[in-house]
């Protein structure tokens, strides 16, 4: 036992000063310290959205609802995690339960995020290239509820059944001065194998196959399209028009002169621009998720990138407040209802929920 105590305490110590100077740990804290700012405040407003407008209140939103809820979990983590790097001799707290409460929001809120990713590319991938009916059978309330389960489910297998069993331990770890598992337990390494196997490389073989296809069954369907003379859309091909009927857009004509026939076409269009962008905005989600989220999962699989573990972390937890920002930009629904809730313009919500529409009517 007292072997043990050497190996967890005494020797991770020894190494802090040729791991990570404090000088680069002061500059570390402010990534974080931003990060939580701008992590909780900008999933905040995405959630609060959904809330606010019916027309946010789509299946492949409620992953994204999801996804946001996983960034701000992960967010709350980060001011303990820069008391954390901060420290100069331990731990600064008598007790070192935050730092554990800590180290579970970040892993459980890493690992959801990546598996709502993995959820938002699939659904994308159904709700394109199959039709309503398949959709509306796979994507059912009871369904969508287990598929978010499962999401947060697995993160919390990987993290706490290896402590369990007496494979690693979470709390403060001296060597990387961050609340998550500790390097210094005889079976550190072990876990960290176990995180990065347990929770990389399957949702990124899911994400990965689900773009591709996507991609090549557009790629063949506007092929298609420029073959054929605009007016000649057959019901096979308006089925295929991006799973239309299974999200809700309001789409106004800009002419009372144009006919029915050339409406109805310019509705459609117009929904495949839509959904193709979404899909586009996405796509983007998942590859800055991937830029960011790599170098943290390589370092935890590789024993000598523990050297590099700190700022490959530091690296993954600015995804926290990307996403927030990529859907205020390009998301052409949210960006609308972003912009009325920071302009304080809540009547120019559209499609308010019922909640904003009775708020609305007292204050008249």
């Amino acid at each position: 036992m007292a072997s043990i105590m050497n190996i967890t305490t005494v020797e991770p110590t020894t190494l802090n000063p040729s791991l990570y100077p404090y000088e680069a740990r002061i500059g570390v804290a402010c990534v974080w310290i931003v990060a939580a700012v701008l992590g909780l405040v900008g999933n905040s407003l995405v959630i609060w959205s959904v809330v606010l407008s019916k027309k946010l209140r789509t299946v492949t939103n409620t992953f994204v609802v999801n996804l946001s809820l996983a960034d701000l979990w992960t967010s709350l983590s980060y001011p303990w995690q820069v008391l954390a790097i901060l420290s100069r001799d331990g731990w600064p707290l008598s007790t070192e339960f935050p730092c554990i409460i800590a180290a579970v929001q970040l892993y459980t809120g890493l690992g959801a995020s990546l598996l709502s990713l993995a959820a938002i590319a699939c659904n994308r991938f159904v709700l394109v290239s199959q039709k309503p009916a398949t959709y509306r059978r796979w994507y059912t309330p009871g369904k969508v509820a287990i598929m978010i389960a499962v999401t947060w489910t697995c993160p919390c297998v990987v993290f706490f059944l290896p402590p369990i069993i007496g494979i690693g331990e979470l709390g403060y770890d001296p060597q990387d001065h961050t609340c998550s598992d500790k390097d210094g337990h005889p079976r550190g390494p072990e876990y960290n194998l176990a995180q990065s196997l347990g929770l990389f490389p399957v949702p990124l073989i899911i994400i990965i196959s689900a773009y591709t296809a996507l991609y090549i069954h557009l790629k063949r369907h506007f092929r298609k399209q420029k073959r054929r003379h605009t007016q000649q859309d057959s019901p096979a091909q308006v089925n295929e028009e991006v799973g239309q009927s299974t999200v809700s857009f309001s789409v106004s004509t800009e002419s009372q002169g144009i006919a029915a026939d050339d409406v109805a076409k310019n509705n459609r269009r117009r929904i495949s621009r839509q959904q193709l962008a979404i899909t586009k905005n996405l796509f983007m989600v998942f590859c800055i998720f991937l830029l960011l989220m790599s170098p943290y999962f390589i370092s935890l699989a590789v024993p000598s990138g523990r050297n590099f573990a700190l700022y490959g972390l530091t690296i993954s937890i600015v995804n926290s407040c990307v996403n927030p920002i990529i859907y205020t930009i390009n998301h052409p629904h949210f960006k609308g209802v972003l912009r009325s809730i920071l302009r304080c313009r809540y009547s120019k919500i559209p499609q308010p929920s019922d909640w904003l529409k009775t708020v609305l009517s007292r204050r008249k």
